[in-house]
């Protein structure tokens, strides 16, 4: 049962995260299980070693995960400080490495956040100029091509009426010609 305040009793916590483990044990074994299936059915002609090797691989991401569920220490860059132990100094030598690294992360995590969003706002800036900058040249280029091909097809509209009118010109001579030769006959 639950302690008053909100805590948990350490049966309960160790019961949640054994639940947690084996139902990731079986997850994970059941996807690496399939995805041998799969892959030993469509590529493989049903050789069954990649069968084995998925369900060795979830059960290895299984073991991990409660690996670190279990022991979070052992998982690089987390360190478990004990509540009355927040203010006293650290007893060895590698503790105080640790408390100096703890504290160089936090300032590198405090500049960058200082930095970065000016420099993501600049960054900003000058992707909005150059865009604006190459919209202009594209927008340019396109009436270009479409004075062009106005140009182009004015140029081919009067061709066009020229040649229209030079064989209207020689049907009705022939036209003119053929009557002649008819009134002759």
């Amino acid at each position: 049962m639950s302690k008053p305040g909100g805590h948990l009793a350490s049966e309960e916590v160790l019961n949640k995260k054994l639940d947690l483990c084996i139902s990731n044990a079986i997850v994970k074994t059941g996807i690496g299980f399939s995805a041998g299936v799969v892959l030993s059915v469509l590529l493989l002609k049903r050789r069954s070693w990649p069968v084995w090797l998925g369900t060795g691989f979830g059960l290895g991401a299984s073991y991990t995960d409660c690996e670190r569920s279990f022991n979070p220490v052992s998982v690089p860059g987390v360190r478990v400080i004990p509540s009355s132990a927040a203010t006293a100094a650290p007893d060895s030598q590698m503790g105080k490495i640790q408390q100096r690294v703890g504290e160089l992360f936090g300032q590198a995590k405090e500049e960058t956040e200082q930095k970065v969003p000016a420099a993501t706002h600049n960054i900003r800036d000058v992707a909005q100029s150059r865009f604006a900058e190459l919209s202009n040249k594209g927008r340019d280029v396109v009436e270009q091509q479409v004075n062009h091909l106005q140009d182009a097809a004015s140029d081919f509209t009067s061709k066009l009426q020229d040649k229209t009118q030079e064989l209207t010109g020689a049907a009705k001579e022939a036209e003119h010609n053929v009557q002649d030769k008819v009134r002759r006959i």
